[in-house]
């Protein structure tokens, strides 16, 4: 009898151990296959979050250039040195190719020391710093619009336009007001270009011509063309 019941105990045991091997395997393929899932899953999820990277702000410093005459005989770049323009803009990535932004800009021109011919003389002066701050509403066409750009590396040019206005703060000449503060259309258009890092901080390079409207009705307009380098990051 005992020899029976040491043999059944045996045959179950091993029946026992053999049927907790065959549950401890199939747990371990359940954690293997919802880990799977999850893998699957978390990776999908973060190539969709990639793709939702539609927005980007930007940062620049630009170089401006003033050009064309303000009156017959006298150039704005006579009466102003180099410009220094700093810009903020935020853009929605429509497509692949095409970006939608608006943006605002804070120029400040140096006045030079000039001489001015009046009815009573030849005049020696100059006129007060002009401030400008702009505010625009423009659009970009991208060359070839990497799907992910923070996952690319390379150049990728682009075409910009905008439109807006631009707050002049009045001019001066020799502390004695002669044009007060005025709002003008303004509008510019010219070329760029992204330089992708692999990253969602990109560099950028722009050359643009800008027309801030007539500051008095006396003048022309007046044109610039800055020279961006500037920072972009994609959100």
């Amino acid at each position: 009898m005992m020899n029976l019941f040491c043999g059944s105990f045996r045959v179950h045991t091993g029946q026992g151990a053999r049927a907790g091997m065959i549950r401890i395997r199939r747990v371990w393929k359940a954690v293997i296959g919802v880990a799977l899932i999850f893998f699957l899953l978390s990776g999908q999820a973060l190539a969709e979050e990639k793709e939702r990277k539609k927005f980007d702000l930007s940062a620049a410093f630009r170089y401006s250039l003033p050009i064309g005459e303000e009156e017959p005989g006298l150039d704005w770049s006579d009466l102003y040195e180099v410009g220094s323009v700093v810009a903020l803009e935020l853009s929605y990535r429509a497509t692949r190719r095409v970006a939608v932004y608006v943006g605002g800009a804070y120029h400040l021109y140096r006045a030079k020391e000039i001489s001015l011919e009046t009815p009573a003389g030849t005049v020696d002066g100059r006129f007060n710093d002009q401030e400008l701050l702009s505010v625009y509403l423009g659009v970009k066409g991208y060359l070839f619009g990497p799907a992910l750009p923070q996952e690319a590396a390379g150049i990728d040019p682009y075409l910009r336009a905008d439109v807006g206005f631009t707050q002049f703060n009045g001019a001066d000449f020799n502390a004695e007001p002669i044009a007060d503060r005025s709002r003008k259309f303004a509008f510019s258009f010219g070329v760029g270009a992204d330089v992708l890092t692999y990253t969602n901080v990109l560099l950028f390079f722009e050359i643009k011509y800008e027309d801030h409207g007539i500051p008095d009705e006396a003048g022309e307009s007046f044109r610039a063309m800055p020279i961006s380098v500037g920072v972009r990051y994609l959100m």
